[in-house]
């Protein structure tokens, strides 16, 4: 959600140095857009905002821009902390997306956002389609999982897509993460791959026909990949965190959305679990036919 924004950044300050304080393992993803990995003198910086300290000695005249979803980081403003919000507005059907979000604070500051970003990630990272020959032999993934259990829906029910998707002729691989290994999943009688990496699942979705998964990370990366899919939504707004591209679904019911930030409390996620196999099978149909 943040990657076009961090564009723009890097894009607008093209003459100066742009450094990165989140996590390494989105580092794959930046390096390209020259963006370095903050030095031990920075980090300290950091730990001195978060103890409360004025501007740290160590940030000099840099500028820092900061992403949230809804709530400001626990620092002393400053006139260089730029604090970008991912949830803007308010209401329980708010659609405005993280990615849109941001784009809107840039503006604020006067930092104008790349339309064009999607053009931009798919010639830095690879885009569906391009190089890729004959469809045939080229899988359908599925992607039974998601950050959070009630984002899931139930894993017989991809177990009946499966074979549906076989009788039309196509070739049908299950993807499963970190945290579905970690919930002990088990997929029998089809292919699994279990991608190490970002940049394994990443050529993995590229060589794909398509996805269907829950929302969940994998789906936004295929998106942005340019990879055509299916999403399935419950608690959170499809609109509102939708993928770039891939067609959302969810059923329209008086008790969803039930999160704008993606925190969720339902023990119930009936929203998932009526999601009908014929709503996902036509949507599947629709993009294969295309």
């Amino acid at each position: 959600m943040a990657w076009p924004s961090i564009l723009a950044v890097r894009e607008w300050f093209a003459d100066q140095a742009v450094f990165w304080a989140g996590s390494s393992s989105r580092l794959s993803w930046l390096r390209p857009l020259g963006v370095k990995p903050c030095s031990l003198e920075m980090r300290r910086g950091m730990d001195a905002l978060f103890l409360g300290e004025p501007w740290p000695v160590e940030f000099a005249d840099a500028r820092v821009f900061w992403f949230v979803l809804d709530t400001d980081p626990p620092v002393q403003a400053h006139s260089r902390l730029h604090v970008l919000r991912g949830i803007s507005g308010s209401g329980r059907g708010s659609t405005t997306s993280p990615r849109d979000a941001y784009a809107q604070g840039l503006r604020k500051l006067g930092i104008s956002w790349n339309p064009d970003w999607p053009a931009v990630w798919r010639g830095l990272f690879g885009e569906w389609g391009s190089g890729q020959g004959r469809e045939e032999g080229r899988e359908i993934l599925l992607f039974p999982g998601a950050g959070h259990p009630a984002k899931q829906w139930p894993l017989v029910q991809f177990f009946e897509l499966a074979p549906w998707l076989q009788e039309q002729g196509r070739s049908v691989r299950f993807v499963l993460g970190p945290a579905e290994l970690d919930r002990g999943m088990e997929v029998s009688g089809y292919p699994v791959s279990c991608p190490d990496s970002l940049e394994v699942l990443q050529e993995l979705l590229l060589s794909a026909r398509l996805v269907v998964g829950n929302d969940s990370g994998p789906m936004h990366l295929a998106g942005m990949l340019g990879v055509p899919g299916v999403v399935l939504f419950g608690p959170a707004l499809e609109a509102q965190w939708g993928p770039v591209g891939l067609r959302g679904i969810g059923q329209e019911l008086a008790c969803r959305p039930c999160t704008r930030t993606g925190r969720i409390s339902c023990a119930d996620p009936l929203c998932m679990r009526e999601i009908p196999q014929n709503m996902v099978r036509r949507e599947v149909a629709a993009l294969l036919a295309r």
